[in-house]
């Protein structure tokens, strides 16, 4: 219990957390959670419940609902689904029904395991074909997945990934799902912070029919899981599977976090966006500099939060991880998306830039990540001097 109650100071003061999938909520976001709502069931929909004394519970529920719809410019908004995978699942299963055919990310590109082939899909029973893929430009190859789609006709489209340095043009690919009465789904686990930020495309601006994320990573949030969309329709149908067959009960008591979250990215999102995409910028830049192999979104404007450190072929990626771990930084690794059986260290600027880190200090950090890779330096200290510094100059 100690050491639990010790990962959040050794998390802003002892790692330098570069993981690409995760966050630190602020303290109000915390302090939010409110567990005498889930001390018993609130089964239904909001205000039609099977259980007693659960007014608040919906009230809460249209609530989060209604501001999810406005931070992500959405129609409606399904908030009660702990996680984006099983959301993803909830929608697989809405929508679609065993033997369908999902074109989706493949796992060499990028692709989250609930959303392609050999993952979550088949848990609904889904056929997955891989959608085509821009090596070079480590993008959707929007051409070829329109003209797949046309072929192909599938009854889902899942777009969106787990590695994503920059926006993918969806454009046609929306259009070509439209022509044959396919459903789109972006999830946007990684970029929904980014997207509420508006430095990152709304999907829903491209004709996508419903965007399914979790709240832990751009969204500096507690793990929950979001479905928005723009149909209301869609809306009616998912609502009606999860209080049908989906959902029996669920954690209430994270819904005040939630609002809080959301209440958080409507008033500083636009700022904590463009910080982070500054700081990517500033890390690509100090990483080449330190003579790292680096991937990035080719421009400022075409920047996520996320950039690679290709590690080449005869590197082992877990071992590379295991090694920035016991010097203090965290990072992950990938699938190198630009050669085939490769891989990469996956880097995120986002929770350097919630503790409130800057450009500035980017080289000191890119310095520091290829002394340790090098075998210069063991990080640890130097981590620890890195983040005493920044705290002891900047409120």
């Amino acid at each position: 219990m100690a050491a639990a109650r010790e990962r959040t100071r050794q998390l802003s003061e002892e790692r330098l957390v570069l993981y690409a999938g995760a966050n630190l909520p602020s303290a109000e976001v915390i302090a939010a959670y409110a567990p005498g709502l889930s001390a018993y069931p609130a089964m239904g929909p909001s205000f039609f419940k099977e259980q007693p004394d659960t007014a608040l519970v919906s009230r809460l529920e249209q609530r989060v609902e209604a501001l999810a719809c406005d931070v992500f410019g959405a129609a409606w908004a399904q908030v009660r689904l702990p996680s984006c995978t099983l959301a993803n699942l909830a929608v697989f299963h809405s929508f679609a029904a065993p033997g369908d055919l999902l074109l989706a990310p493949s796992a060499a590109h990028g692709g989250h395991l609930s959303q392609r082939r050999g993952g979550t899909p088949e848990l609904a029973g889904l056929r997955v074909e891989d959608l085509p893929f821009d090596t070079q430009g480590c993008q959707l190859d929007g051409r070829r997945a329109a003209a797949l789609v046309l072929q192909r006709q599938p009854k889902l489209v899942m777009l969106g990934r787990s590695v994503l340095l920059a926006p993918d043009d969806i454009d046609e690919v929306v259009r070509a799902a439209q022509a044959v009465g396919a459903l789109t789904i972006f999830d946007a686990s990684h970029v929904s912070g980014l997207i509420a930020g508006k430095v990152f495309p709304n999907p829903f601006e491209a004709g996508v029919d419903i965007i399914t994320t979790s709240t832990y990573k751009t969204l500096p949030g507690l793990p929950q899981g979001l479905v928005l969309g723009r149909e209301p329709e869609h809306g009616a149908k998912l609502r009606s599977l999860l209080d049908r067959a989906f959902l029996a009960n669920y954690d209430a008591g994270r819904l005040p976090c939630l609002l809080q979250l959301l209440d958080e990215v409507k008033l500083g999102g636009v700022d904590y966006a463009r910080r982070i995409i500054r700081n990517t910028v500033a890390l690509a830049e100090a990483l080449r500099d330190q003579g790292l192999p680096v991937m990035v979104g080719a421009t400022a404007q075409q920047a996520t939060h996320q950039l690679l450190i290709a590690l080449g072929h005869a590197a082992d990626p877990r071992a590379v991880m295991q090694q920035l771990e016991r010097s203090g930084i965290v990072v992950g690794t990938c699938p190198d998306p630009s050669r085939p059986g490769e891989h990469a260290l996956r880097l995120g600027t986002q929770v350097l830039t919630r503790l409130g880190l800057e450009p500035r200090d980017m080289a000191d950090i890119a310095a520091l990540l290829r002394r340790v890779l090098a075998g210069q330096s063991d990080g640890g200290a130097e981590v620890k001097a890195l983040l005493a510094r920044y705290h002891s100059t900047r409120p």
